[in-house]
């Protein structure tokens, strides 16, 4: 029926509602993270089919991109931290279950709340719905710049690979492969668990988890970004393995080298 946001943690001792800014600070780093994934679908769009358009990424009129981000980072945050201010309601609620999770009170610790429906009433509760709908939009507007960008990279694709030679028609393949898959990638680790958690209550199914392992999922994208382009792309995967057969090598003749030098050393003494 609801979920809240918190943290445990206190650093430097800091009171809960100054805590409570840095909560809300990392959902807004959050929505920076989603939005330049946007924006990398939008460099990559203009380096194959608009050339011109790559002046916007070079320079000061790059910062054209930061304030991209950060216009829908505060939006994000914004919604955190005034939409989801616990009232009477959502405390009496979840005051109990937070107290059998984690012993501890409501008041101890930097908390937001959200709850679809008023559980006396059955009413749909108009400022939680408004902050779903707010980062539904701003989701929906960055996973739509990334499917508009990679389906038109697709359709266009095919003509203008048309007249390449073999070997490029198989490595534009392949970054084509690649991005099906980084598409795919932030849809499971970033956008599904997000999904999940913000929409369940609205079912009203009566379910208890901490959903913080669900969250745990963001943290993935990052490393299956790069493992992707690794595993897909012939010639970064090719790359990849000569950069670690040769700091192999490297380790391995400092350890030889080790082991030959520490027995001069002692005769020496």
């Amino acid at each position: 029926m609801g979920y809240i946001f918190f943290s445990l943690a206190k650093p430097f001792d800091m009171d809960p509602e100054t805590l409570m800014y840095f909560v809300s600070f990392y959902t807004g780093v959050y929505c920076v993270n989603i939005s330049l994934l946007a924006v990398q679908f939008i460099y990559r769009y203009c380096a194959i089919f608009s050339v011109d358009y790559l002046k916007y990424f070079r320079g000061w009129k790059s910062f054209i991109w930061v304030f991209y981000c950060l216009f829908f980072a505060v939006q994000w945050l914004y919604g955190v931290h005034y939409m989801l201010i616990p009232d009477e309601t959502t405390k009496s609620y979840f005051k109990q279950e937070i107290l059998d999770r984690y012993s501890i009170q409501d008041n101890q610790v930097p908390l937001r709340a959200f709850m679809a429906y008023d559980p006396a009433t059955g009413a749909i509760r108009l400022r939680n719905t408004m902050f779903t709908l707010n980062i539904t939009i701003i989701m929906g507007v960055q996973y739509g710049v990334m499917i508009f960008c990679g389906v038109t990279m697709n359709l266009k694709m095919e003509a203008r690979i048309r007249n390449l030679s073999s070997a490029l028609k198989k490595h534009h393949k392949q970054l084509f492969r690649a991005l099906v898959f980084q598409i795919t990638s932030p849809t499971i680790f970033l956008f599904s668990p997000l999904i999940m958690v913000i929409y369940l209550p609205f079912f009203n199914i009566q379910l208890s988890f901490p959903a913080g392992a669900t969250v745990c999922a963001f943290n993935f994208y990052p490393a299956m970004d790069v493992i992707i382009v690794m595993c897909v792309v012939t010639e970064y995967r090719v790359a990849a393995k000569k950069i670690w057969i040769s700091c192999w090598k490297r380790s391995g003749r400092s350890e030889a080298s080790s082991r030959v030098t520490h027995p001069m050393t002692q005769e020496a003494y």
